[in-house]
């Protein structure tokens, strides 16, 4: 059954149940943007919902080796890594509005340390926004990357929302709980940013360990911690006796108010080929293509709800050439737009992504 034929990621629902000992994992591997649950009865959540951003990978030996860390649906994903005193392969931002800076933990000293990921939205989480991602690290070899942000979720019951987990754990997770925290920085990254949960209801009830979690886990070289998020739970009548356990992140309560929902999917930007050859984002693999080729090839990134005035940039990251970031001209119009770009690969393995910003 398709439940989402817009690409809106506004789920209908008559009920919602996960049970315990179940994980409902919400990635933006695989699901782009903040996601809406909407139930005409009861959602009951005695498993885990989990939008964590994922943690640093920590240093690696190449460049290749800089596997994507994936926020939270909603969220962004941490910078790049890059080498300490080589200025072809520095160190980048976090991804989001409130991407945290890029950071050397090799020069010493906090003003040379990565920055955390910042959480953007406002309190009443209207745009839902989740959190923006920690900076990157130069390091001695290719640094550690900053941590993904925690995702953002909006769950409407027209009658109620119980949160009912027996404080058990399933893969150390304990039900009942909604996760949305920052993914961790390590031992020499910085984290980024907690995301945002809001539940709007008739009654909400949950009590003991059952809660939301939205903190923020930073690293040991950060210059400015990531923040963490913010929980806006909405009712009539609510009988919530607690957040969970210790730090689970701020929190907001109030009488419902209007949803609004988004009126457009959210925007998605991809690389969809390279040299004629289909890139599959999910699974990610590496190499997605081998080039075989000193002169140009082309690159075809397409794009979906992307404003026409957004700065488009294709990054690349190799271990034997300097780091490119290459403009993008798209054509087409806010809905539907592409480009084909030439690019000359460098020997040896190169990771490349595209952003968006506006």
């Amino acid at each position: 059954m398709m439940i989402n034929p817009k690409g809106d990621n506004i789920f209908n629902f008559t009920t919602i149940q996960i049970n315990s000992g179940s994980i409902l994992k919400i990635s933006e591997l695989k699901v782009h943007g903040p996601v809406y649950f909407l139930a005409q009865g009861d959602v009951q959540i005695a498993g885990v919902i989990d939008l964590r951003g994922d943690d640093s990978p920590g240093p690696t030996a190449t460049a290749a080796e800089q596997n994507p860390v994936f926020a939270g649906s909603g969220g962004y994903s941490g910078g790049l890594g890059g080498v300490h005193g080589d200025t072809n392969h520095q160190a980048l931002p976090g991804n989001g509005p409130g991407g945290g800076a890029a950071g050397d933990v090799v020069a010493g000293g906090t003003s040379f340390f990565a920055v955390g990921g910042s959480f953007t939205a406002n309190r009443f989480l209207v745009p839902l926004v989740g959190g923006s991602g920690g900076g990157g690290t130069n390091d001695n070899q290719f640094g550690a990357q900053g941590g993904a942000g925690g995702g953002a979720l909006l769950i409407a019951s027209s009658t109620r929302i119980v949160l009912s987990g027996n404080g058990s754990t399933v893969n150390g997770l304990v039900n009942g709980v909604i996760y949305a925290n920052g993914g961790s920085g390590g031992s020499r990254g910085c984290g980024g940013a907690g995301g945002a949960v809001r539940l709007v209801t008739n009654s909400l009830v949950a009590g003991g360990a059952n809660g939301i979690q939205v903190q923020a886990n930073g690293g040991t070289f950060c210059k400015t911690a990531p923040q963490p998020g913010l929980a806006r739970l909405e009712a009539n009548g609510s009988t919530f006796s607690g957040l969970g356990n210790n730090g689970s992140g701020p929190v907001v309560t109030s009488l419902p108010f209007a949803l609004n929902l988004p009126t457009v999917p959210p925007p998605v930007i991809t690389v969809t080929s390279i040299n004629g050859i289909p890139i599959n984002a999910n699974p990610f693999s590496f190499p997605d293509a081998t080039i075989n080729s000193t002169t140009p090839v082309p690159v075809v990134i397409n794009a979906t709800n992307v404003p026409s005035n957004a700065t488009v940039t294709l990054y690349l990251l190799s271990d034997t050439a300097p780091n490119q970031s290459i403009p993008v001209t798209l054509t087409g119009n806010s809905t539907t737009s592409t480009a084909t770009v030439p690019v000359t690969f460098a020997s040896g393995g190169t990771r490349g992504f595209v952003k968006a910003t506006w």
